[in-house]
């Protein structure tokens, strides 16, 4: 079993408000918001412990969280949720309490989690929305996008991602259309099952969903997660300018 204490103790130590947003299975959820310097900053989702036995998206979020974001901070404002499923954090399981998947729950209402997580989200609508994930019979990186004006950046992010480690060869098999080596796009027939394609559908008009090989070391995860995010910010950024 893992301690969550941990991660709520790395919260504590961050110079930025933190946010109790529910509590699951005795296990308090927070969520952090980074506030922009720009008059109109485009908001950025981050989720990482959607399965809780993928730590190195909990990782990254919490790396991103104390890190010097004030650049970042000129263009964007941030909502930061560290990890959205602490039982199966601790536990080592991808389900929550109840055997439960989250990440297949979000079309029903009592799932706890789910409630506290569209709760926190309310009405507001997001520039992107990535969530971290891992995948443990995969040997490389790979990611899933969806964009509703279908200017997809994939390809770009996973030319960046090289630098941390290798494409995995096998298609993930989840009936997402191929758009680059290793770049596949957020299915239709997904429906809003999943996080990510409810927030396309409901809240981000650009989504990302990074996956890493869980045979990596933890430290080349968290930084494959942090050069996603940090490529795609740079890229959005510069579409401002």
């Amino acid at each position: 079993m893992r301690n969550y204490t941990e991660i709520t103790e790395r919260l504590k130590r961050l110079d930025a408000p933190i946010e109790l947003i529910g509590t699951a299975h005795s296990y308090p959820i927070h969520q952090i918001r980074l506030a922009s310097s720009a008059d109109t900053p485009r908001r950025i989702l981050i989720t990482g412990g959607m399965h809780g036995d993928e730590p190195a998206g909990v990782d990254a979020v919490l790396q991103f969280l104390a890190r010097n974001n004030t650049t970042l901070l000129k263009h964007f404002s941030f909502l930061v949720i560290p990890c959205i499923n602490p039982y199966g954090y601790v536990h080592n399981t991808r389900e929550t309490f109840g055997d439960i998947d989250i990440n297949r729950a979000f079309e029903t209402e009592d799932v706890a989690e789910v409630t506290i997580i569209k709760k926190a989200l309310g009405q507001t609508q997001f520039a992107l929305a990535i969530d971290f994930h891992e995948d443990y019979d995969a040997t490389g990186f790979y990611l899933y996008e969806g964009k509703r004006d279908e200017k997809y950046i994939g390809p770009d992010l996973a030319i960046a991602a090289k630098a941390i480690g290798t494409i995995d060869p096998d298609d993930p098999g989840e009936d997402a259309p191929d758009l680059a080596e290793g770049v596949y796009k957020v299915a239709t027939s997904w429906g809003t099952q999943g996080l990510t394609p409810y927030l396309l559908h409901f809240h981000s008009e650009h989504v990302i969903i990074s996956e890493t090989p869980t045979v990596w070391q933890l430290e080349q995860r968290a930084a494959l997660h942090l050069t996603i995010l940090d490529t795609a910010l740079k890229i959005i950024s510069e579409k401002d300018v």
